[in-house]
Order: C-alpha cells, then sequence, then structure tokens
C-alpha cells in the first residue's frame, strides 16, 4: 500500500506531525514527473519502499498549489523538499539525475527518530575544519551543477527576460 497523498490545493501538509515527510514538486507538462513518468516512478518506489512506518510522501503540482511553490522557492521541477515532523526542511533536491542521492536522503530522513535526531555520527580528530566559507562554496557549486544538469541547455544571463544586460 502506498503513503502518497497528493496536495491539491493551498493545504499544506502537516507542519508539526509524527511522520517525516517528502514532498516532490512536479507540473503536467513536465512528462518525466508527471504520471507514469521515470521520476513518478522513482518517486513511488520510495514510498513502497519505506519500511520505517515514519514517512509520509506528498505529490505537490507546482503550478497548481503555487503557495507552496512560493514558500519552499521551488523553480524546477522535479524538486523533493524533505521535512522533519516540525516541519523543517532537512533537505532540498532539484532535478532527479542523480536517483541515489535522492534514495539516500529519504532513507537518512526515515531513519531520522521523532526528535529529529539520527544516531551521532564518528568523527576523528584529523579532520579538517570546514568553514562556513567552504560550506557556501560547496551549496553554491552544488546549486550551479544542479541547474546546469537539469536541462539539455542552460542560459546565464545578467538582467531579466524583458530588460536583458547581456551588451550585445
Amino acid at each position: 500500500m502506498s503513503n502518497i497523498q497528493d496536495i491539491t490545493t493551498t493545504t499544506t501538509p502537516p507542519s508539526q506531525s509524527t511522520k517525516h515527510s517528502v514532498l516532490l514538486f512536479w507540473a503536467s507538462w513536465h512528462e518525466p514527473s508527471s504520471e507514469g513518468g521515470h521520476v513518478d516512478t522513482i518517486f513511488r518506489a520510495l514510498a513502497d519502499n519505506e519500511s520505517s512506518g515514519n514517512v509520509q510522501f506528498y505529490r505537490v503540482e507546482a503550478e497548481v498549489v503555487t503557495d507552496l511553490s512560493v514558500k519552499y522557492n521551488v523553480t524546477i521541477v522535479p524538486t523533493f523538499i524533505l521535512l522533519d515532523t516540525t516541519g523543517t526542511v532537512i533537505d532540498r533536491i532539484e532535478g532527479a539525475d542523480d536517483v541515489s542521492r535522492i534514495t539516500q536522503a529519504v532513507t537518512a530522513l526515515s531513519q531520522r527518530n521523532n526528535n529529529n535526531t539520527t544516531a551521532p555520527a564518528a568523527t576523528s580528530s584529523s579532520s579538517p575544519t570546514i568553514t562556513n566559507e567552504t560550506k557556501e562554496e560547496s551549496t553554491l557549486e552544488k546549486q550551479l551543477k544542479t541547474l546546469i544538469n537539469s536541462s539539455e541547455v542552460m542560459l546565464f544571463m545578467k538582467g531579466t527576460p524583458t530588460s536583458p544586460k547581456c551588451g550585445f
């Protein structure tokens, strides 16, 4: 039995629940994320294989439920938003090129207990210290890679579509 719910109105998933949540933002014009597409198939497989019972899966049509799209700053489909039981965003994955990352993120979410903690990871005193600047660079790098890989053609331009500042 699948534990996927479609969100079709501006109502939000439970902000405080006994279950964690995975939201898939999709669009009807985007074949891979629409019903029967490969992203939808992956999402349904993740929901069916989630055995801990503490993760609820939601499908959100991004252009229909715009309040949620704005709330979670969804700009591309598919976008996966992973929430803890308090409604706090734990992870965000844009695109579906990296199925293993999506699977690992859902697995990690399902292993979180209801206090929203995971078992502490082993640490090594010889590991380098990661500064905020390094984290920001890594995050920016990931965002750029995700954007570049989300489509066969990607255009980065100055200005806006109605007022480009490209200098040509």
